[in-house]
């Protein structure tokens, strides 16, 4: 039996920025959240560690990183609306097809 446990958690923050999407070329808005692994004795939280904050865009649902750990600890503190997320703030991780569903219909 182990007496502490890692889990990973994930919390939506309050941020949304309009965008004219570069991938998909649809408007949509940028969703951000942020995920962290939280060391526990039994069921009690010691502890935070290994933030990550994420973007999502609504119009092709791709998943970016923040790279920009200040402006995701300004949209964690409800500063959001002081924050432009800019391509250089973002890295890519997962990719989506969009495209192939216009061509469907």
């Amino acid at each position: 039996m182990s007496f502490f446990n890692i889990y990973v958690e994930r919390e939506n923050m309050e941020f949304y920025q309009p965008i004219l999407c570069s991938f998909c070329g649809k408007y949509g808005r940028y969703e951000a959240y942020m995920e962290y692994h939280v060391l526990r004795f039994f069921c009690i939280p010691l502890f935070i560690v290994k933030k990550k904050f994420f973007a999502v865009s609504t119009c092709c649902n791709n998943v970016y990183l923040i790279k920009n750990r200040e402006k995701g600890f300004m949209i964690k503190r409800k500063q959001g609306h002081n924050v432009f997320l800019l391509e250089k703030d973002l890295e890519l991780l997962t990719e989506n097809d969009c495209h192939g569903t216009e061509a469907a219909l």
